[in-house]
């Protein structure tokens, strides 16, 4: 089974993967996807969500569930039955959560082999490069700001640090 999310991006069963891009980018993969209709799918998040109100949920198959802590979100991680595993980053539930969120990035590759795993992130942030460290691929996108002058260089050809 294959899950087109994003513009020429294609997520494959047996995957995990790791999505950093603003939110309409992602809300736009998410919502009207006939995928997520056919299929199992399973959208955790934590104690905030940015993206819950918003998504189309008009599907039969789509369940919701909540992690407030590393533990929380490890047991739903070890009982999902889904097909595919959608899960909103959420950086406050690693804070004091000591050993047990060195599981979480094992957790999420090993329900993979049989599913698809998405970890989202509008931003990266420490907690979320430590779950990043097994996932299968990583997207990065940015979202250029209307504001944002363009880059200019003066640069004239390589230079040379001089050292005395």
């Amino acid at each position: 089974m294959d899950l087109p999310i994003l513009p020429d991006i294609i997520l494959q069963q047996g995957t995990y993967n790791v999505i950093i891009a603003p939110e309409h980018m992602i809300l736009g993969g998410l919502n009207g996807n006939p995928i997520l209709k056919q299929f199992t799918t399973l959208f955790i998040s934590g104690n905030f969500s940015r993206l819950l109100t918003q998504i189309d949920r008009n599907s039969g198959h789509f369940d919701i569930r909540r992690a407030f802590t590393c533990h929380q979100l490890l047991t739903i991680l070890q009982e999902t039955y889904h097909t595919i595993v959608f899960l909103e980053h959420d950086p406050s539930i690693y804070d004091d959560a000591g050993d047990v969120k060195t599981m979480i990035p094992h957790a999420l590759k090993e329900i993979s082999h049989d599913k698809i795993v998405v970890l989202y992130a509008p931003k990266m942030d420490f907690s979320l490069s430590f779950l990043t460290r097994n996932a299968d691929r990583v997207f990065v996108f940015e979202s250029w700001n209307k504001k944002s002058r363009p880059c200019t260089s003066s640069f004239d050809g390589q230079k040379t640090l001089d050292t005395n």
